[in-house]
């Protein structure tokens, strides 16, 4: 990248910093605020549903009154979720679709692909919904919406000041990292937050670190007038962790990125394989998710909600271990119904009790075999929150300053770095956050800032790898050779031909998935009917600046490259990582050059 001459502290350039940390301060006041209003609406809620509303309706006002020998404050959660889906599902799917979900996958999609726009009835249409969906007992979190509520003032405050829209994209992730700072008193882990969960692989948001910061600190000191300064969980003293607790510690690893893989496969499996193929009214989905939910709580009550209290209960050591690992599946079932269901709401605090349950039963069979090593088992609890939000999150660093910072643990760093290092290597792509994409020059956000000039003079067949053989997919290829063919390749996207040899669509390794759900047509498909058609191509000669907006814009990792004489007929393939080694040849040529010619 090309070097800049730092600018001098003109006139205009104190104006700049100083008109960044009022709006900074600004925001950091408002996400503080939006936190207060949000954790406020959950407690009124939780007392309305899991108190007053079960208190009138038992028979005779009796609170004791049981029926088959339960109470009848359980029976009553059997419905009490699908009641709490049924208005979040109304109030998101009404007035703000966007609202769906987990939040934080909308707010790194309107950074990456939507220029950091929100609109302005999100934060509070997400504010009340998210607020329901917890307080009814829905296995959700308050991260997603704090992070979307914060994110979206910094976007309407922007959009007001008509602020550039590099500006606009960091003052979102300001208003996220101000909500996320206050609502879980950890500044300095919801600033890395913010800036890290953009990217899958090891990036961040570096020019967006000092507004979160200054943002998340107002945040934390607002929020902490009002709910205090105290941590949110109350741990003993740990030691620090002896040379010959470390291999118990890459255990746990291993075991989170196991866990974490089910736990991404289930979260999204249940949303494409099950609620996304009912025929009925989206709006409802969450009401039938939390009715599922219900029934499941019915049995493991302590899966509903944030669950908080039970991993505090974890930490002192009051949980049983056949009870913990029941929980961490439990909670898996649960997260999923609730949120892939359409519910709003957030995925870190089930991430976290999931990671918990996870430390704590394996500390707990770890301390009864080797009680000499494995002197606090609870420290595994803590361990295990971090470093499995780490790996399904695709946030290694954030993760254990956020735990750290929430329990006051900090003892436990090096641990935490382990088990974090390991789940997010051994978890590869797979994410909690689809909307991540893998590093800034994958981002739609970045494209052209990469020195335009060089990506403008390399051309595609600069970056294509010579002879590198190409495999394509006749249109009347049936299903089962397909997959045989995708499965033993390294291609991602594969060209379908005509009988001609001519390019006619293309398919990719995603769009396989999603056939092979229905069974019952495999025999039936061939090729065409499952090729996208209508694919933008690039010859030889367009421009490696070209090429990489056509696929931040098709929102694809490879295209076919094309003859320009003869459109239809394919020379070869280009993904991004042909384009990012090409440009990286490149600069070295040019460093080596300059360096060359300074020796002279």
């Amino acid at each position: 990248m090309i070097a800049r001459i730092p600018e001098p502290f003109t006139p205009r350039r104190i104006k700049r910093i100083w008109t960044g940390t009022l709006l900074g301060i600004a925001i950091g006041i408002v996400s503080g605020l939006g936190g207060i209003v949000f954790n406020w609406a959950i407690k009124v809620g939780t007392t309305f549903f899991t108190h007053d509303l079960v208190l009138y309706l038992t028979p005779g006002h009796l609170p004791d009154f049981t029926f088959l020998g339960f109470p009848f404050s359980r029976w009553m959660m059997l419905w009490v979720p699908a009641l709490g889906g049924l208005v979040s599902g109304f109030l998101v799917f009404r007035f703000a679709p966007e609202a769906e979900g987990h939040g934080t996958d909308a707010m790194i999609d309107s950074f990456h692909r939507k220029k950091g726009l929100v609109r302005k009835r999100v934060p509070a249409i997400k504010t009340f919904a998210s607020a329901v969906t917890i307080a009814s007992g829905g296995s959700a979190g308050k991260e997603g919406p704090i992070a979307q509520i914060g994110s979206g003032f910094g976007s309407i405050l922007a959009s007001y000041l008509k602020l550039s829209e590099r500006e606009r994209r960091i003052m979102l992730l300001a208003g996220a990292a101000g909500g996320i700072g206050a609502i879980f008193k950890a500044p300095l882990g919801a600033a890395l937050f913010a800036a890290e969960v953009l990217y899958s692989s090891a990036d961040f948001e570096f020019e967006a670190i000092i507004p979160c910061i200054l943002s998340s600190v107002i945040g934390f000191m607002v929020f902490t007038f009002y709910d205090g300064t105290a941590t949110i969980f109350r741990i003993p003293a740990f030691t620090l962790a002896t040379a010959g607790q470390l291999p118990f510690y890459v255990g746990l690893g291993l075991l989170c990125a196991l866990v974490g893989y089910f736990y991404v496969k289930v979260f999204y499996g249940t949303r494409d394989r099950f609620f996304r193929r009912l025929d009925m009214p989206k709006w409802l989905k969450p009401a039938l998710g939390g009715l599922m939910l219900g029934v499941l709580a019915f049995f493991l009550p302590e899966i509903l909600a944030g669950g908080y209290q039970w991993i505090q209960s974890a930490i002192d050591g009051h949980l049983a271990v056949g009870l913990m690992i029941a929980l961490v599946f439990g909670k898996i079932v649960a997260t999923s119904l609730t949120i892939s269901s359409g519910g709003s709401g957030g995925v870190f605090a089930p991430s976290l009790f999931i990671g918990s349950m996870l430390g704590g039963f394996y500390g707990d069979i770890c301390g009864r075999i080797f009680p000499e090593i494995v002197t606090q088992p609870a420290a595994f609890v803590l361990v295990g929150m971090g470093g499995f939000f780490a790996g399904v999150a695709k946030t290694p660093i954030a993760a254990l300053i956020m735990v750290a910072e929430m329990t006051g643990g900090y003892s436990l760093i090096l641990p935490m770095m382990i088990v974090s290092a390991l789940a997010y290597l051994l978890l590869g792509k797979t994410t909690l956050y689809e909307k991540q994409v893998a590093t800034r020059v994958d981002s739609p956000a970045h494209v052209g800032e990469y020195s335009v000039d060089i990506m403008d003079h390399l051309l595609v067949k600069d970056a294509v790898v010579p002879d590198r053989k190409i495999e394509t997919i006749p249109e009347e290829m049936g299903f089962e050779l397909m997959v045989d063919l995708m499965a033993d390749s390294y291609q991602q996207d594969f060209p379908v031909v005509d009988r001609n040899g001519n390019l006619v669509g293309i398919i990719s390794m995603t769009d396989l998935r999603t056939a092979m759900a229905d069974s019952s047509l495999h025999r039936l498909l061939v090729a065409r009917d499952i090729a996208v058609t209508g694919v933008t191509a690039v010859t030889p000669e367009d421009s490696l600046n070209t090429a990489l907006q056509i696929m931040a814009d098709m929102n694809v990792r490879e295209l076919p490259v094309v003859e320009r004489g003869d459109p239809g007929r394919i020379v070869s393939m280009v993904s991004r990582r042909d384009i990012t080694r090409a440009y990286h040849n490149e600069m070295e040529r040019r460093g080596s050059r300059r360096t060359g010619g300074a020796k002279g």
